[in-house]
């Protein structure tokens, strides 16, 4: 896979986070799972990042091996 293809994989699943943490943030929904993740690792340290600077929590949920399948974003306080 070259480079370019990589990093748009990449930008695509952090665009699928973003929308997952709006809705969340916004009330939309208490709680949002992104699944079928390619690119865990490469994308788990800014999910963090972007969902703690608005609030809300990325949490991964482990597949077989060290890969993040999914990304479950959910309110910081726990509160649905």
């Amino acid at each position: 896979m070259r480079d370019d293809d990589v990093r748009a994989e990449i930008d695509r699943e952090l665009g699928l986070i973003d929308s997952a943490i709006a809705l969340v943030r916004q009330g939309a929904a208490a709680r949002v799972t992104v699944v079928n993740r390619r690119r865990g690792a490469a994308v788990l340290d800014a999910a963090r990042a972007r969902a703690r600077l608005r609030g809300v929590r990325v949490t991964p949920e482990w597949g077989l091996g060290d890969t993040a399948r999914s990304l479950v974003v959910d309110r910081a306080d726990g509160h649905g």
